[in-house]
C-alpha cells in the first residue's frame, strides 16, 4: 500500500512545473475560447423615465417639486455578455431617484438597474442626477369655461352648452398656478343637427391665451361631460298691434315701418313649425291723442313664442318701429240706385211676396248720398259707381224676433262694399238705412211667375 502511494506521489510531482504550466495554458485557452463565443457587448436605451421615490419627503412639508432641464429622462448604456444582453429590453431598464438622497443643490442621484440579470450588467447614463425646482404648493378652485368649436349643420345654431360640473380644483407650484388665467372645455359641434353629449379634456391657459402644460399641476378631474343643445332656426315677420286711435280728425294709415322687418328665431323644430309670425303689442304703440307719426324702439324678446329664442346672440332684440298718422280724409259719394240690393240671407222671403226699396221704387237714376272717411289713399281709391250697397234684411228678421215674413214695411241698415284692396279701408260717417216694402203678389203676377217657372223647367 505504501509503495502505491509513493508511486502516485512521484507521478504527480514529476515535472511539476510543466504540469502547472499546462494547467495555466489550458485555463487561458478556455477563457479565450469562451470570450470568442460570448463576447462583451453594449446596448443603448433612450428616453428612460426616471422614477421618483419617497416624494413625500417634499410634499409632506407643503412643498411641490418640478423636474427641470429635461433631467426626468435618461439615456442608458448597458454593458454585458452577448448571451445576457440578448434578453434585455427597454422595459427591463429602471432608473430611480430617491428623494431621501436630495442634496442642498436640489439634485437627486439617478440609480439604474435591470429587472433581469442585473448583477451581470454594467450601466452608464448621460446624466447622473435629477435637477428639481422646489417651491410652495398652492391650491385653487376655478370655474370651467365651456364653449364649442366648429359650426352646426346649415339652418341650426347652438342653443346651450352645459357641463356636468363647473368647478375644477387645481394644485401645484405657486409659480405655475399663478399663471393660470382660465380653464376651458371646448366641445366640437361641427356638422351636428341634433343634441350631443361628449367628454371634453380640460385645458389651462394663461392671460395671453397660451397653453399651460405641466405634470406638476394636479387636477381633481381632467375631463368633463358637456351637453350641447342644437336648435333649428326660422325667419319670421314682425307684426304690430296698434293700441287705441289717434286724436279725433287723424288716422293711422296702416303703414308701419320696422327695422328689421323680420327676425330669425331658434327652437325645437316642432315648435318652430307652428310659428308663422311674431305679434308685438307694446304700450309704445299706443296712439291715443297722437297727431304725428309715432316712432319708438321696442325690445321684442318678451314677445317671442314660448320655447324660442333669438338665433343671433349679438342681436339685443331692439327694433325701431314707426307708425304713420295722417289727417282723416273725407269724401261724399253719390251711389246710383242700381247699385243697391236687398239681402235676405238665411231668412228668405216667401215667393208670394214682392220686395222693393221704397226710396227707389218710383224714381229712375236716383243716387244715394253717402259720406266716407279714411286715409287719403283709401278715399281716393273709391269709385262711387262701383260701390255696392245691400239692405241687410237678415238682421231685421233677427232684431224684430220674427218667425216668418209678413207683408209690411221694414227699415234695414245698408252694408257697403267699396271694392278696395285689403290694405285700404274706409268707413261711413253715419249708419245708413233704406226702407223695404214686402207686398203680396197679385194673382196675375203669381200666374205669370208660375208660367215662367213651368217654362224654365221645360
Amino acid at each position: 500500500m505504501k509503495s502505491k502511494i509513493r508511486k502516485l506521489t512521484a507521478l504527480i510531482t514529476n515535472n511539476i512545473g510543466l504540469k502547472i504550466l499546462a494547467i495555466i495554458v489550458s485555463l487561458g485557452l478556455w477563457f479565450v475560447v469562451n470570450n470568442i463565443n460570448d463576447p462583451l457587448e453594449k446596448m443603448r436605451f433612450s428616453n428612460i423615465p426616471v422614477e421618483i421615490l419617497n416624494e413625500d419627503q417634499i410634499t409632506n412639508s407643503g412643498k411641490v417639486y418640478e423636474i427641470i432641464d429635461n433631467t426626468g429622462v435618461v439615456n442608458v448604456e448597458v454593458r454585458g455578455k452577448r448571451s445576457v444582453l440578448r434578453y434585455i429590453t427597454k422595459e427591463n431598464i429602471r432608473a430611480v431617484a430617491d428623494m431621501e438622497e436630495l442634496t442642498f443643490m436640489n439634485t437627486v442621484g439617478i440609480e439604474v438597474s435591470s429587472t433581469r440579470n442585473n448583477s451581470e450588467l454594467e450601466f452608464t447614463t448621460n446624466i447622473d442626477s435629477v435637477k428639481l425646482s422646489i417651491e410652495d404648493m398652492k391650491r385653487i378652485q376655478m370655474i370651467i369655461n365651456t364653449s364649442t368649436s366648429g359650426e352646426p349643420a346649415e339652418g341650426y345654431i347652438v342653443g346651450s352648452v352645459s357641463p356636468s360640473q363647473n368647478i375644477v380644483r387645481l394644485s401645484g407650484p405657486q409659480s405655475l398656478i399663478d399663471q393660470i388665467d382660465r380653464v376651458d372645455a371646448v366641445a366640437s359641434i361641427d356638422g351636428y343637427s341634433s343634441d350631443i353629449n361628449t367628454n371634453v379634456e380640460l385645458k389651462l391657459y394663461d392671460a395671453e391665451g397660451k397653453d399651460i402644460r405641466s405634470n406638476s399641476i394636479k387636477m381633481n378631474i381632467s375631463t368633463v361631460n358637456v351637453a350641447v343643445t342644437i336648435l333649428a332656426t326660422k325667419e319670421v315677420p314682425l307684426e304690430y298691434s296698434i293700441i287705441d286711435e289717434p286724436e279725433q280728425g287723424y288716422i293711422a294709415n296702416g303703414t308701419i315701418m320696422s327695422e328689421p322687418e323680420t327676425v330669425v328665431i331658434a327652437g325645437r323644430k316642432s315648435v318652430l313649425d307652428a310659428v308663422t309670425k311674431i305679434t308685438v303689442s307694446d304700450p309704445a304703440l299706443n296712439l291715443e291723442g297722437k297727431t304725428d307719426d309715432v316712432t319708438s324702439m321696442i325690445n321684442i324678446k318678451k314677445y317671442l313664442p314660448i320655447g324660442t329664442q333669438l338665433a343671433d346672440n349679438s342681436f339685443s332684440g331692439n327694433v325701431n318701429v314707426k307708425v304713420e298718422i295722417e289727417p282723416v280724409e273725407t269724401k261724399e259719394l253719390l251711389i246710383p240706385s242700381r247699385n243697391f240690393a236687398i239681402g235676405f240671407g238665411n231668412h228668405e222671403k216667401p215667393e208670394i211676396f214682392n220686395a222693393v226699396i221704397e226710396e227707389f221704387a218710383n224714381r229712375d237714376n236716383t243716387r244715394f248720398k253717402v259720406r266716407i272717411s279714411g286715409t287719403k289713399a283709401a278715399v281716393d281709391a273709391v269709385d262711387e259707381d262701383s260701390v255696392i250697397g245691400v239692405v241687410d234684411m237678415d238682421k231685421v228678421f233677427v232684431d224684430l224676433g220674427l218667425e216668418t215674413w209678413a207683408a209690411g214695411t221694414y227699415t234695414g241698415e245698408i252694408v257697403f262694399d267699396f271694392k278696395l284692396p285689403e290694405e285700404l279701408k274706409v268707413k261711413t260717417d253715419n249708419t245708413y238705412a233704406l226702407t223695404v216694402i214686402l207686398s203680396e203678389r197679385a194673382e196675375d203676377e203669381e200666374s205669370s211667375s208660375e208660367s215662367a217657372s213651368s217654362e224654365d223647367s221645360e
